[in-house]
């Protein structure tokens, strides 16, 4: 569980995990399960005999594993109907609800995972790892007192939970009961004394209590434990921000921001620490990314709300490529694959995306698969520029023809091409590749090489 900025945060991305989790350049968009956890949960009861079978049956650990793929791809509904159609076959066994429950919460269909959490708890009484995924579901809505309950449950069945421990300190760190906050955090850490997330959150609490050396000692012990951590960066720098460190500071929020660099929380405190030291270039740098950033969480709220529509996907995935997010691009070209198999926009896109990761034979692939359906400029060109990053250059040469495109990036295939042919002993080929090579080059210039001829054309490709 992470304490982001000046007040807390909290998602649907797990329970008191120990590490952040996600694609570093991408928009998590699957569920995060809080079993990920370091947990001492006390054991469930012994399964009854139907239980126990349906943990082997087949037919429902498909519909798991078909759940959890949607979920991945973005189609949150399949999932439901899969999770579904696996309590149709082992309506008593708890984790199925569970499961369901946080499909539900992904899908904002709040009434539904709550009713399926307590389903599960009430097939399952005695599981606290249950009362804690409930208490955290019903903390991240604002039902702290609900929530508190449920925490308070998990810790009399397990007393070394840490993680319900932790959740209790967010509940008071939420009402601004900061001592009672730094107890419970400590508390989780006495249970767990590597307990990287309680570690965070205890340092942010001093750090609100105005406790500076002890929070940051608390903070770097978290960075050392998980150098990954990007909360805890975030909170390092604004301990710093707050001491008037400002170079300390940015430090800390770079960590942050090359992290995550999609959270735009983070670069709103690096902007602030840059104005003070009138950095002004860069602060307006960061001031750019956050509107980048809020434009794509329209984007993605519009994807996720209508995940059947190939066309959704692509619209995102385009404006991630012009902000350069090319992995990022790669998942939601993907996702619109999924929904629309061999659909040319999403194959093109989807090569042009993994050529700026330089995924080239990945690239190629697609790009063969597009050209199958339709025959088009981009998808040419762009198997071109792979070829050209394997070294390839005759394909590559022949792709640029192909998408009569003449630029500065085939006058390099041209002579990289013509000295490997001289390299082969094929001079008399290389001399023609060379002949070419020089039309092309007047015609970038303007030259015409016969008197009465016009200059040749050198069309650009737009991506």
């Amino acid at each position: 569980m992470r304490i982001l900025c000046c007040l807390l945060i909290l998602t649907l991305a797990g329970c008191g995990s120990k590490s952040e989790t996600g694609a570093k350049a991408g928009i998590p968009l699957s569920i995060k399960s809080p079993e990920a956890a370091k947990e001492k949960t006390e054991a469930a009861p012994k399964p009854t005999k139907e239980q126990a079978a349906a943990v082997g049956n087949p037919g429902v650990e498909t519909l798991v594993k078909k759940a959890r793929a949607a979920v991945v791809l973005g189609q949150p509904v399949v999932a439901v109907e899969a999770l579904s159609q696996a309590i149709g076959l082992s309506p008593d066994e708890a984790r199925l609800f569970r499961l369901r429950g946080d499909v539900y919460a992904l899908l904002g269909q709040d009434a539904n995972a709550k009713v399926d959490f307590s389903l599960a708890i009430r097939l399952e009484p005695k599981n606290a790892n249950l009362r804690n995924v409930r208490g955290y579901f019903l903390m991240s809505h604002g039902l702290t007192d609900e929530a508190l309950a449920d925490f308070e449950q998990a810790t009399q069945l397990d007393p070394a939970m840490s993680t319900a421990w932790n959740n209790m300190g967010l509940v008071s760190l939420a009402r601004k009961e900061f001592k009672t906050a730094e107890q419970r955090f400590t508390k989780a850490l006495d249970n767990d004394t590597d307990y990287v997330d309680a570690l965070n959150n205890r340092g942010f609490v001093r750090f609100k209590q105005q406790k500076y050396k002890t929070a940051l000692t608390d903070l770097n012990q978290a960075v050392k434990l998980n150098g990954d951590y990007a909360s805890a960066w975030n909170n390092i720098g604004l301990v710093h921000m707050a001491q008037q460190n400002y170079e300390a500071a940015i430090k800390a929020f770079d960590q942050t921001v090359r992290l995550a660099p999609m959270d735009s929380r983070w670069l709103g405190h690096r902007r602030a620490a840059l104005l003070k030291l009138e950095k002004f270039e860069a602060a307006a740098a960061d001031a750019e990314r956050i509107r980048w950033l809020a434009n794509l969480d329209v984007l993605t709220r519009e994807s996720m709300q209508h995940s059947e529509k190939a066309e959704n996907w692509i619209r995102r995935a385009r404006y991630l490529v012009k902000g350069s997010e090319f992995g990022a691009a790669v998942q939601d070209y993907s996702r619109a694959l999924a929904v629309s198999p061999g659909n040319t926009e999403a194959l093109n896109g989807r090569a042009f995306a993994l050529l700026n990761i330089g995924e080239f034979q990945k690239a190629i692939a697609d790009c063969d698969e597009s050209l199958v359906s339709q025959e088009t400029v981009e998808a040419y060109s762009v198997r071109a520029d792979a070829w050209m990053g394997l070294e390839n250059f005759a394909q590559a040469v022949s792709d640029y023809e192909a998408a009569q495109r003449f630029d500065e990036k085939i006058a390099t295939a041209y002579r990289s091409y013509a000295d490997q042919l001289r390299k082969d002993g094929e001079n008399e080929q290389a001399a023609e590749i060379e002949a070419r090579l020089k039309a092309i080059t007047d015609g970038l210039n303007g030259v015409s090489t016969e008197s009465n001829s016009e200059p040749l054309p050198f069309p650009e490709i737009t991506r």
